[in-house]
């Protein structure tokens, strides 16, 4: 009989380890790797011309340095979820495909002030990304130290962590009501989110919107930990959760012009899910993906063409008329949203021309002064969209209306305040963080405790800033991690004191030969 609030899932195998993987494999993974990406090059050397260029000796080991884990991840010699595999999944597209697409379908980002000669910028942060690219390997490849381990507390019980979370859930969708009260009800908060993506009625209101957004999140994550057995037996009670999430988190926050609101959530629950409740598999996880690019893509024609995007469903116009209409076709959803490669390439063109003075990190000081009221702050650092707009529409453009609101990714914005040996740096930090990540997210996934399989998706996030800007990492920490943080510290200390009589702990030497369940204790 287990003791009260200790509830226990059903067996899982435990997830793949991929850093015990035998030499052997890696070697064999990565000359497979070679052999992949050079034919796949070579194959597009003779289909398209445009791509007969010096810029694809780069751009090619570019994709193979990254591609390595990529190919790990479709050998299954790594764990779904692993942060490294999944870096190799999308900067594989990040480092290789969005620059060939560029090259291919000559399609750059509109109204660049004094363009550079694309295909010669292409190459040059194609070189700068090898280089990059390089030192990252070698820091992931750094043998870790076998003594340190992170400290998981096993003494988070079930039901303290679910009152407490539903507690600060009820907090946060009370803020949530008390914002649709502010503009007049369900109907007036959708007219204004729907209306204007300036939305100058949100001004001032960054900490409330913070908490008006954590509810949905929070009960999903006390849904699966009470539950979990349930679930794991049931999974389409989990597709059902998954959906229930997304459309909540899409009214709640998506509706405000960010699709990250609506993805990052329903990523965090498919991360708890595997974690807490039955492991996904990379079939499942296909399918999700499909369904969420189909979502980039209609969320992309939301943001340009608002509430008129519903002539589609209507049938007064077709998909093509409006993506006509709004610019936003399937070339910038590949190239634009899931990559920065036109963008850095301007950025690295400018200061090889010495057109790029730097901020000395005033980007990265802004990002954590966004939240702070102006009247405690008697000086503001450079931000990145004025920074941004100087170097991509000219120095000119602060003068006028246009404003960039270009995200530009890990070494976009180190070369915006140190310059391209600052990109290079920032490849070196991004790999100390990536092996960070990757331990917490294994330990976490191969022990009993519950702590850290809560706490180990929102630090999984953090290998979202290859593709994302500081501000962008500090806000969804703030937004996301904070509160399940906060919630499951709150939940340790209710839970201190005396284990529960029966309560039994794996002992370390018996771990391979008990084969704890994924969501036990």
């Amino acid at each position: 009989m287990m003791p009260p609030g200790q509830r226990t899932a059903p067996p899982a195998r435990p997830p793949v380890d991929g850093a015990s993987t035998p030499a052997g494999s890696s070697l064999s993974d990565g000359l497979l790797t070679v052999v992949l990406v050079s034919s796949l090059s070579l194959v597009l050397l003779l289909c398209a011309p445009s791509l007969r260029h010096w810029l694809m000796a780069p751009v090619t080991v570019s994709g193979i340095l990254i591609g390595v884990d990529t190919v790990r991840w479709f050998r299954q010699r790594t764990d779904i979820f692993d942060p490294r595999a999944y870096l190799g999944l999308t900067g594989f597209h990040f480092f290789y495909l969005t620059p060939v697409l560029h090259i291919t379908l000559d399609h750059w980002s509109p109204r660049i002030y004094d363009p550079p000669d694309w295909p010669n910028a292409i190459g040059a942060m194609a070189v700068l990304n090898t280089v990059g690219l390089c030192v990252y390997r070698l820091v992931v490849a750094l043998p870790s130290r076998r003594g340190r381990r992170h400290r998981l507390s096993a003494r988070l019980g079930v039901r303290a962590f679910c009152r407490i979370a539903l507690f600060a859930a009820a907090i946060s969708f009370g803020a949530f009501c008390l914002e649709l009260a502010m503009f007049g009800g369900v109907s007036g908060f959708v007219d204004v989110m729907t209306g204007s993506f300036e939305r100058p009625e949100l001004a001032g209101l960054g900490w409330f919107l913070l908490l008006t957004e954590a509810f949905p999140l929070l009960v999903v994550a006390a849904v699966l930990t009470r539950w979990r057995a349930t679930l794991a037996r049931r999974p389409g009670l989990l597709v059902l959760l998954l959906v229930a999430l997304a459309v909540t988190q899409f009214f709640v926050s998506g509706l405000k012009g960010s699709r990250s609101s609506t993805l990052w959530p329903v990523l965090l629950c498919l991360i708890m899910v595997h974690l807490l409740v039955r492991r996904i598999s990379r079939r499942s996880l296909f399918v999700v993906a499909a369904v969420l690019l189909v979502y980039l893509y209609g969320y992309g024609l939301y943001k340009s063409a608002g509430i008129d995007v519903l002539d589609v469903v209507k049938g007064d116009r077709s998909v093509e008329q409006v993506s006509a209409d709004t610019g936003r076709d399937l070339p910038t959803m590949l190239t634009g949203d899931l990559g920065r490669a036109d963008v850095q390439a301007v950025l690295l063109d400018r200061h090889l021309h010495g057109q790029a003075p730097l901020t000395l990190g005033s980007t990265y000081l802004n990002a954590f002064t966004t939240l702070v009221p102006d009247s405690l702050l008697p000086w503001q650092p450079m931000s990145k969209v004025e920074a941004g707009t100087r170097l991509l529409y000219g120095p000119s453009a602060l003068e006028g209306d246009q404003r960039s609101s270009k995200v530009y990714g890990l070494a976009g914005e180190a070369m915006i305040n140190f310059g391209p040996l600052g990109a290079v740096i920032a490849f070196a930090l991004f790999g100390l963080l990536v092996r960070a990540v990757r331990a917490y997210y294994l330990q976490a996934a191969r022990r009993p405790d519950l702590a850290p399989k809560l706490l180990a998706p929102m630090v999984w996030t953090l290998v979202g800033v290859l593709s994302a800007d500081l501000d962008n990492v500090v806000f969804f920490q703030l937004k996301y991690t904070l509160p399940m943080a906060l919630v499951v510290l709150a939940a340790r200390h209710a839970q201190r004191g005396p284990l529960p009589s029966g309560t039994r702990l794996v002992p370390p030497a018996r771990k391979a030969a008990h084969r704890a369940p994924a969501g036990a204790r």
